[in-house]
């Protein structure tokens, strides 16, 4: 009985271990919009890749002035490098490579297309 007991608790503690550091993995940061437009899409992609993959802007607009959590999915790996697409109601587009998310605390986008980093 004192064995199973002490297995039991320590697939536990390797199961709470290993969700710890599942969650670790998810990145996020805030995203400012200083455009003077309302934009609509946020996608990111590890920046080896090139898929888009899903739009993670949380809210389906993303009006000026204002600012938004995003999360990149825990599923695209422990990597810092990041592309980002942004589009805007009109169906422009601006793309941002080579971002350090894992640095990253917020991003603000600029009305003449630049953006400046807060880490």
């Amino acid at each position: 009985m004192k064995k199973l007991l002490i297995a039991s608790s320590l697939f536990i503690a390797l199961f709470l271990v290993n969700q710890g550091s599942a969650n670790s993995q998810a990145l996020y940061f805030f995203v400012t919009n200083n455009t003077g437009v309302t934009l609509n899409n946020i996608y990111v992609t590890p920046a080896e890749t090139g898929n888009w993959g899903n739009d993670i802007l949380p809210n389906d607009l993303f009006e000026n002035s204002t600012s938004v959590r995003v999360d990149i999915p825990a599923d695209y790996g422990s990597t810092c490098a990041f592309d980002m697409k942004i589009t805007d109601l009109a169906g422009n587009s601006i793309t941002f490579t080579g971002m350090d998310a894992c640095k990253l605390h917020t991003l603000i986008l600029n009305a003449d297309g630049t953006y400046s980093a807060v880490e």
